[in-house]
This record gives structure tokens, C-alpha cells and sequence, in this order.
């Protein structure tokens, strides 16, 4: 392959790591968050020289490393393995059909962009701390009576 001109030859020595990865892992989390930042900064024309967005890059490969595995620490230390009967998953969906029927069409939108993982600043029509101020405020409406957070 021909050698590509700057900016992509960055692009193709990160799809390179990342095709290297055998699993998903913090490494491979943390390529994939350095080709987001290196796209978007593509996107908004925002590209210094080479060596600081090089720089750029690696940190944003670093950073996105670093919160995989303060994500990962924090599942080993909170979330505990747990074997549901078919009991339990009857009345978790009855509770989620009463909280559904008591929250709005867009607080329920809200509720399950959270529950499938994406991130407060990607949600459409709010900025990122009105995000987290609303479903932190429909948390504690729909807590039910008696419990505590932990």
C-alpha cells in the first residue's frame, strides 16, 4: 500500500493497531476512542501541525484506555454476579412497565438512551449536565419507597 499523506497515515497506523487486537479490551477501546477524536477533528478542520495532532491522538488513545479500565474496576467492585429465576425477571418487567407508564415519551427516551450506554454528550436535545440533571432527578422520583442509594 502506498504510503498515505498526513493526516491518514495517523488514521492507518491506528486501524492497524486496532485490527491487531485479538479481543476487546481497554487497548482496543482506547484505539477506537483515538480514531473518534481523530475524525471528529478531521470533520470540524481543526487539525494542527503533525506532531501535536499526533500528540492529540495518543492522549485521546490513552484517555480512552484509562476509562475503559476505571470502567471495568468500578463493574468488579459494584456489580456482583447474579442469578435470576424467572421470578425475578416477571417482576423487574412489571417494574419497568410502571415506571414506563409514569414517566413522559421523552423522559422514557431519556431513560433508555442511559440504560444502552451512550454518552450524555451525545444525547440529542440537551447539553450533557442538563442530561445528567434529568435522569438524576427521574432516579430519585422513580426510586422506589425505602431504598437508599448506595
Amino acid at each position: 500500500m502506498a504510503d498515505l499523506p498526513f493526516p491518514w497515515c495517523i488514521y492507518a497506523e491506528h486501524q492497524t493497531k486496532a485490527a491487531a487486537c485479538g479481543r476487546i479490551n481497554d487497548r482496543s477501546w482506547g484505539i477506537e476512542n483515538g480514531l473518534t477524536n481523530f475524525l471528529t477533528a478531521v470533520e470540524s478542520g481543526s487539525i494542527p501541525n503533525q506532531e501535536e495532532f499526533q500528540r492529540g491522538v495518543n492522549r485521546a488513545v490513552a484517555t480512552g484506555s484509562w476509562v475503559e479500565r476505571n470502567h471495568a474496576r468500578l463493574r468488579r467492585m459494584y456489580l456482583r454476579p447474579q442469578h435470576h429465576h424467572a421470578e425475578q425477571r416477571v417482576l423487574a418487567r412489571v417494574r419497568l412497565a410502571e415506571i414506563r407508564d409514569n414517566v413522559s415519551p421523552a423522559e422514557w427516551t431519556l431513560l433508555m438512551a442511559v440504560a444502552a450506554g451512550v454518552a450524555y454528550p451525545e444525547m440529542t436535545g440537551t447539553t450533557a449536565g442538563g442530561a445528567r440533571t434529568r435522569v438524576a432527578r427521574l432516579r430519585a422520583r422513580l426510586r422506589p419507597a425505602g431504598k437508599e442509594r448506595p
